[in-house]
């Protein structure tokens, strides 16, 4: 990412994602709240790499993964394997990916949240006696649902800074 050219705009973008990761609910609130959070940073990742494939690449990428990990207290790694996968994916189809409509890449998003999702839920299961929970289809979704308005605006940001 080459500062030159709006990459702060690409880099603080990301941090923003990976700060709206970790912001908890007042304890006030219902706990079921907590699993309408969207996947902040794959939503990001996502805009960016099918927007300016050529800015964003897979060792930055594979970095912001560790510094998540690293918030989350996820196993070293995990999260930057899914950001790696999500931007090998967008790298792939990306001409294509910029021609469906925002609705048909909701579709895409919901299959890259959930194929996230099941990993998470798979290699932390792994470690713990955790069982399969419903709620965790709720991530892909409220990212699907989010994604038409993050588009807009990081598309906004990228005109407005002139982000090339």
């Amino acid at each position: 990412m080459n500062p030159a050219n709006g990459g702060w705009v690409i880099l603080l973008s990301l941090v923003v994602a990976m700060l709206f990761g970790v912001i908890h609910l007042p304890e006030t609130w219902p706990g079921w709240l907590g699993w309408l959070r969207p996947n902040w940073l794959v939503l990001v990742v996502f805009f960016w790499v099918i927007e300016l494939p050529h800015r964003v690449g897979l060792i930055a990428v594979w970095f912001f993964g560790l510094l998540v990990d690293v918030l989350y207290a996820d196993p070293l790694g995990f999260n930057g394997f899914v950001l790696a996968g999500v931007t090998y994916v967008a790298w792939r189809f990306f001409e294509r990916l910029r021609m469906y409509s925002v609705l048909q890449q909701c579709g895409i998003i919901f299959v890259l949240t959930l194929a996230a999702e099941i990993l998470r839920v798979f290699v932390l299961g792994l470690g713990s006696e955790r069982v399969w929970e419903w709620a965790a289809l709720m991530v892909p979704t409220v990212s699907m649902l989010l994604w038409p308005l993050v588009f807009l605006f990081l598309l906004r940001i990228r005109t407005g800074a002139r982000v090339e």
